[in-house]
C-alpha cells in the first residue's frame, strides 16, 4: 500500500458560440448540477473547515485571491445563492463534486492503492464528459467543452492538488527541505506539457514540461490561487488534527496518462515515507522558484539549477538522487516495487531515447505530436495551442490523448470496467467505503457530509458518524456495521453499544 492519497482536479471550460458574455461561474455550476448520479447527496458541511490555518502554527489574516476569479460574473451567477452556485455534491463513490472558483472540481476520496486512485480519477473524467453531454444537449445557447488541464492560455491557472496525510510529529522544516527539490524536479516525469509561456516572468520557450511551472512565485506559503508557493502550508487535515497534517500539494499538473497519475502519487508517497523515517535526501536548491520555471522551459532537460553547495544540477539529476536513496533502502510490496521500477526505467529512457517515453508520459506524448515531421512543428503559436488543448479534452471523440490510447501508442493501467465501477463504487478499505455505504443504504437519513463525518437523522435524533481515520481498524468496523445492519437503527445501536 502506498501512503493514502486523494486528488482534486479543477477542470477548465472551453466555451464556444455564446451570443452573450460567458458567465463561467454559472456554467460551472450548471455542469455540476447536470450530474445525474443515483444516490448522490447535494450539500456539504463547511463548519469544521478553516483554510486560514497554517502548518507553521499560525492563522493567516488573509488569503491572496486570483483577480480573474472576480471576472466573468454576470446576472446569471450573481442571482444564485451561495448554495446554488457551489452545487456541492457527494457521490456514491465517496467523491466530492462542486463548483470551485468558476471551475467544476472533482475530488476523489482517499485511496490506498494506486490503481484505485487511477480508476477514481478516470471516473471523474467520465462524469465530466456525461455532464458536458447533458449540458450541451439541453442548452439553447453556446457549447461547453470540458478540459482536464491547468491553463486558459491567458494568464490564468487552475489547480490539480494531491493530498497526503503525514504525522504531525514530523518537523515542519524537514518536510519543506525534503519535498521542495523533489516537487521542483518531478515535472520531468509527471508534467503534462504546455505550448508557450505565461505568468509574470517573460519567456520564449515554445514548449514546456509543466502547465503549472509559470505560476509559482514563492518557496513556502499558504495561498493557492495567487502568489502560489511550491510548498503549500494549508493546515486542514480532514482527519485527527492532533495526529496528522495534510500535505496539500499544489505543485502538480492534471495528467491524462494513467501512468503519470500513478507515478505522481506513488513517488511522492515513497519520498514521504523516507522523510517520516527521518531520511535526509541532502539536496537544497538555492532558488527553487527560479528552478521550477527554468526546468519547465527546457524540454531537452539540459537546464541546471544551483544547490546551496554551489553544485549545478539538472532536474533529472535531482530525480536520480532521490531514486538512488530509495533504491538503497529497498522496498517491500509489488506496488512500491512498480513505482521504483517505472521511475528508474523512465528516467533512463529520458536520457537515452526521450521520445520513447511518450507511451507513458504526458509531456513527451504531447511533444511527439507537436514536433512530428511534417506535422505541427511549423504551425504558429495559436495553432499549436489548439493541439495542446485538444490533448486534454475529456470527450474521447475529440481528445488527442484518447486517440493515442485508441491507436495503442499510450499505455493504460486500469480496465474500462474498473473505471465504470469506480463511478459508483468507493475505493476499497477507506472511509469512502463507509460514506458510499451510508449513501446507498441509508441516504434518506443523511443531513450533511464532509470528509471525516456524516450527519444522520433518525427518529428526531441527530447522529454524527465520525471518520477521523482514513483507513484501518476503525474504518473496517464502520464498514462492517453499515454493510450488515438491516436498518439504520440497528447500525446506530451497534455503534453506540460498541458491538461489532
Amino acid at each position: 500500500m502506498i501512503r493514502p492519497v486523494g486528488i482534486e482536479t479543477e477542470y477548465g471550460l472551453n466555451c464556444e458560440g455564446f451570443s452573450e458574455e460567458i458567465d463561467f461561474g454559472y456554467e460551472a455550476s450548471m455542469l455540476v448540477r447536470a450530474a445525474r448520479v443515483e444516490g448522490a447527496f447535494r450539500g456539504w458541511d463547511y463548519s469544521r473547515e478553516d483554510p486560514y490555518w497554517d502548518l507553521r502554527g499560525i492563522r493567516a489574516e488573509r488569503l491572496e485571491r486570483d483577480p480573474h476569479d472576480l471576472r466573468n460574473s454576470t446576472s446569471k451567477s450573481s442571482k444564485m445563492s451561495a448554495e446554488e452556485l457551489l452545487a456541492n455534491t457527494v457521490l456514491p463513490s465517496g467523491a466530492r463534486y462542486y463548483n470551485d472558483h468558476n471551475h467544476p472540481e472533482f475530488c476523489t476520496d482517499v485511496c490506498v492503492s494506486l490503481k484505485d486512485l487511477v480508476a477514481q480519477d478516470k471516473a471523474g473524467e467520465r462524469l465530466l464528459l456525461a455532464c458536458q453531454q447533458a449540458r450541451n444537449g439541453s442548452a439553447a445557447d453556446g457549447k461547453v467543452l470540458v478540459v482536464k488541464n491547468n491553463t486558459d492560455y491567458h494568464g490564468r491557472s487552475y489547480g490539480t492538488h494531491e493530498n497526503y496525510l503525514v504525522p504531525r510529529a514530523v518537523p515542519f522544516q524537514k518536510l519543506v527541505d525534503g519535498m521542495i527539490p523533489y516537487l521542483v524536479a518531478r515535472q520531468v516525469l509527471v508534467g503534462a506539457g504546455k505550448v508557450g509561456c505565461e505568468g509574470k516572468v517573460a519567456g520564449a520557450a515554445k514548449f514546456q514540461l509543466s502547465q503549472r511551472g509559470d505560476f509559482f512565485e514563492e518557496k513556502v506559503g499558504i495561498n493557492t490561487t495567487a502568489r502560489r508557493p511550491i510548498f503549500n502550508t494549508r493546515d486542514e487535515p480532514h482527519a485527527d488534527k492532533k495526529q496528522y497534517r495534510r500535505l496539500h500539494v499544489i505543485a502538480g499538473d492534471a495528467n491524462r496518462s494513467e501512468y503519470a497519475t500513478a507515478l505522481k502519487a506513488g513517488m511522492s508517497g515513497l519520498v514521504l515515507d523516507r522523510l517520516v523515517a527521518d531520511e535526509d535526501f541532502g539536496i537544497r536548491l538555492r532558488d527553487p522558484v527560479r528552478a521550477v520555471r527554468e526546468f519547465s522551459r527546457d524540454p531537452d532537460l539540459r537546464a541546471t539549477a544551483e544547490l546551496d553547495s554551489g553544485e549545478a544540477v539538472s532536474a533529472p539529476d535531482i530525480m536520480e538522487r532521490y531514486l538512488e536513496t530509495l533504491e538503497a533502502q529497498g522496498v517491500e510490496g509489488a506496488e512500491r516495487g512498480w513505482v521504483l521500477g517505472q521511475w528508474r526505467e523512465l528516467l533512463d529512457l529520458l536520457r537515452s531515447d526521450p521520445a520513447a517515453a511518450g507511451d507513458r508520459l504526458d509531456w513527451v506524448a504531447k511533444r511527439n505530436l507537436l514536433d512530428s515531421p511534417g506535422g505541427a512543428a511549423e504551425l504558429d503559436l495559436a495553432s499549436r495551442r489548439k493541439i495542446d488543448l485538444a490533448y486534454h479534452l475529456v470527450d474521447p471523440e475529440m481528445s488527442l490523448y484518447d486517440s493515442l490510447v485508441e491507436s495503442g501508442r499510450m499505455r493504460t493501467l486500469v480496465s474500462e470496467s474498473r473505471i465504470g465501477a469506480a463511478t459508483q463504487t468507493p475505493p476499497s478499505g477507506t472511509r469512502g467505503t463507509v460514506r458510499g455505504l451510508i449513501l446507498r443504504r441509508f441516504g434518506s437519513h443523511v443531513r450533511n457530509m464532509e470528509w471525516d463525518s456524516v450527519t444522520l437523522e433518525l427518529d428526531g435524533r441527530t447522529i454524527e458518524v465520525k471518520m477521523e481515520a482514513v483507513a484501518g481498524d476503525v474504518i473496517d468496523r464502520l464498514t462492517e456495521v453499515f454493510a450488515e445492519a438491516a436498518t439504520l437503527a440497528e447500525a446506530v445501536a451497534r455503534l453506540e453499544s460498541g458491538r461489532n
